[in-house]
């Protein structure tokens, strides 16, 4: 982009030059000239980048499954690496992508374990491993650091065990509610009932999924409804929200929201919430 910029300068400049016996208005003629030349650079430039990316695209497609997952993963595994393996959703779904394409990637199994396992996920960063392991040459290099990483994440995932049971687990009785008569647009609606730690991660600890049509309706959430290795126990402060909408689990325009109502948890609580426009 920088050189069009270049470019029209110089075309100003020359035409400026040429023009100088026309005083102002020889300027105004070559400064017009120069922004077309610059406009029309500016197109050429979107124009070409869209049909590179096109042709990529398509190559892309073209490729065989297994081919095209290997490309995906690599791309993800670079941006992870740029990003000093901080994941985002963008490259997490890259890397699944990738193994929807072939469950066999090795490049997303290990990456996924990673991201896993400083997440915390001690399980799935042991089921990433262990299938990966079962592609790679038996007593290579990348074999034992992989052998490596699943010894310690069995034993990441017995302390976490062992931390659980010694925190106890609670209950929450939510009963939850419509304030008033939803419209006919939300007549099939799905509600999202979720607690999430006050001060923890933003991902809920445990969530529910119901149908509006439910309503009223008293759910018990446990740590039967637990995600991602979250534990509802004792002393825990949790925020909990309810969320009536025609889409997903993170909303949109018109849904209806309850909560949120801050609970320290006993073994056994009871509250309630009420969706409201």
């Amino acid at each position: 982009m920088i050189w069009m910029v270049l470019l029209a300068g110089v075309l100003v400049f020359a035409l400026s030059w040429a023009l100088r016996h026309h005083g102002r208005q020889g300027f105004l003629i070559a400064l017009f000239v120069g922004a077309l030349a610059l406009a029309g650079s500016g197109y050429l430039y979107w124009y070409l980048g869209s049909y590179e990316m096109a042709l990529s695209t398509e190559a892309l497609n073209s490729l065989p499954e297994n081919e095209r997952a290997y490309v995906i993963a690599q791309a993800a595994q670079d941006e992870f690496l740029l990003r000093n393996r901080v994941a985002d959703q963008e490259i997490i779904g890259l890397f699944e992508l990738a193994l929807k394409l072939d469950p066999k990637q090795i490049t997303a199994l290990g990456s996924l374990g990673i991201i896993a396992f400083e997440e915390g996920n001690f399980q799935r960063s042991l089921d990433l491993w262990t299938r990966m392991l079962g592609q790679l040459q038996s007593g290579s290099a990348q074999a034992e650091a992989i052998k490596l990483g699943i010894v310690r994440a069995r034993e990441r995932l017995g302390q976490k065990t062992a931390e659980k049971l010694a925190l106890g687990s609670a209950e929450i009785q939510l009963s939850v509610s419509l304030s008033q008569a939803i419209p006919e647009s939300l007549k099939n609606a799905t509600v999202f009932l979720f607690a999430k730690e006050v001060g923890g991660s933003p991902r809920p600890i445990v969530a529910r999924r119901l149908s509006v049509n439910e309503l009223p309706l008293t759910v018990t959430l446990s740590n039967h409804d637990a995600l991602m290795g979250g534990q509802l126990h004792p002393g825990l402060t949790v925020e909990i929200m309810a969320r009536l909408t025609v889409g997903d689990a993170a909303g949109s325009r018109g849904d209806w929201m309850g909560g949120p109502i801050i609970l320290t948890l006993d073994r056994e609580n009871r509250t309630s919430l009420q969706l409201k426009p």
